[in-house]
């Protein structure tokens, strides 16, 4: 009988065994569920501390992340079953219901500090009165775009099993597209990306079969519904939602949307009707006179970027309502993701500050850094993007913003806008160019084109081809 006091087993039980009142099979049976239940105890307890560590959590926190963790399959499943009911009262979206209903949030029996910090956030996630509107806004757009409940596909149509199979795929298209037009450096706007919005609605037009009034075929109302989807789609908290459960049950997080998104809304508002790619706009350009003009449009500007005082950063511009700061911010990034398409690394960090403390020195840094990228890795003679654009109509893109931010630049500051007048009105045609069939619409880069005065310099026409008031 050593050798069961060995491996825990108690006295009483040891004496059931003598006695012939229980077997040793049904002992070491007995025993082994109590370990058990003490290991997934043990395990439960350290996931917990695991997690306060990590989390830095406070002394008040504790009962309620062990009391969390400590909630069964059952109690787990009615904390987000009632709040999906009570997010979706009154609304009838059967499929958006049960999908929601069918994610629940099953903690392993020996759940890692990640899954258990997970389930915490969660479960006050869902106390939010933030998630509970997104949620129920998405299951409003679900009833009234989706079809009736019971309805049988017509003729040719897919049943919705496959539609939502579809629909998948159309996602993955979108999110893949969109983070290589990023990657590529494609404007929203640009005549570029609208070959690239009509592959995306022909490819998504199939999933609407079975709706309501479904567009037909690619135009105003098709990128209309399209649009409307994706920003009705964009909750931050619900993607929350959803990433804090795969957490939780292990499973893969979904691809995040956030970048491949706003490209793809930001192109649906440029594009909001098909029209033709004028590939002239990729023609023409010499890497020559780029590199020239970029050289002299830099050395202008630059000079006027030198004579921003601190005390001007705060001025307004005439540009999209940026202070001189936010003007300056966002030349210095052009320059650097210019730099960084050329060197095969693009840049996804827009939202940073590239300006730091020295504006002059992040400026002339960034003209440095891209004059080297240009010449030193053949990107004038390359093509980028999958629409092959060139190179040096990239470099020459660059050209035009600076330029043009120049003027506002010098709007801002009280000096002369006559910048770079070597080049500026080859600069000037190049943007008639590759901006003349861009839609001017919402979620463009430019105003409408407004009357230039007689007799402005060509710094001055191209603000107003570009929508700024030269007057």
């Amino acid at each position: 009988m050593r050798s069961l006091r060995d491996l825990g087993i108690g006295l009483a039980a040891i004496r059931s065994v003598l006695h012939r009142e229980r077997t040793v099979a049904e002992t070491a049976a007995q025993w082994a569920d109590a370990l058990d239940a003490q290991i997934r105890t043990l395990q439960l307890q350290r996931a917990v501390l695991r997690a306060v560590a990590a989390r830095g959590s406070a002394a008040e926190e504790l009962p309620n992340m062990t009391e969390l963790a400590r909630l069964s399959a059952r109690e787990r499943r009615r904390i987000i079953t009632d709040f999906v009911e009570d997010a979706l009262d009154g609304v009838h979206a059967p499929a958006y219901r049960s999908g929601l209903l069918a994610a629940v949030p099953d903690l392993p029996d020996d759940p890692t500090p990640e899954q258990i910090g997970a389930w915490t956030e969660l479960a006050a996630l869902v106390r939010e009165p933030e998630l509970r509107a997104a949620l129920r806004r998405l299951a409003e757009y679900s009833a009234r775009t989706g079809p009736a409940a019971g309805e049988a596909p017509a003729a040719g149509e897919t049943d919705p099993a496959g539609r939502e199979q579809d629909a998948v795929r159309v996602a993955e298209l979108m999110r893949l597209r969109g983070e290589e037009a990023v990657t590529a450096g494609l404007a929203p706007d640009s005549p570029a990306a609208e070959p690239l919005v009509a592959e995306l609605v022909a490819a998504w037009l199939p999933t609407q079969a079975g709706i309501a009034d479904p567009p037909a075929e690619d135009g105003p109302q098709a990128r209309g519904r399209l649009l409307e989807q994706l920003e009705t789609a964009a909750e931050p908290a619900v993607e929350r939602y959803w990433q804090l459960l795969c957490t939780v049950t292990g499973r893969p997080a979904p691809p995040r949307w956030d970048t491949a998104g706003t490209w793809t809304a930001a192109a649906l508002r440029a594009h909001p009707r098909p029209y033709e790619l004028d590939r002239s706009a990729f023609d023409g350009t010499d890497p020559d006179r780029v590199m020239h003009a970029y050289v002299q449009v830099t050395r202008d500007v630059g000079a006027l970027v030198a004579a921003v005082r601190p005390e001007d950063l705060g001025l307004p511009t005439p540009c999209a309502g940026w202070s001189v700061r936010q003007l300056l911010d966002h030349m210095v990034w052009e320059n650097l993701m210019a730099t960084s398409i050329a060197e095969d690394a693009p840049r996804g960090d827009h939202a940073a500050d590239h300006l730091g403390d020295d504006h002059r020195a992040a400026f002339a840094d960034s003209v440095r850094a891209a004059l080297a990228a240009f010449t030193g890795s053949g990107m004038l003679h390359r093509t980028y993007g999958p629409y092959e654009a060139p190179g040096a109509m990239i470099v020459q893109q660059v050209v035009v913003e600076l330029l043009a931010h120049g003027w506002d630049l010098a709007r801002a500051t009280g000096a002369p806008t006559g910048l770079a007048p070597e080049v500026a009105e080859e600069t000037l045609a190049a943007a008639r160019r590759i901006y003349g069939a861009a839609p001017r619409t919402e979620g463009s880069s430019f105003a409408r084109e407004r009357p230039a005065p007689p007799g402005a310099g060509a710094v001055d026409r191209l603000a107003a081809y570009l929508g700024r008031d030269p007057v």
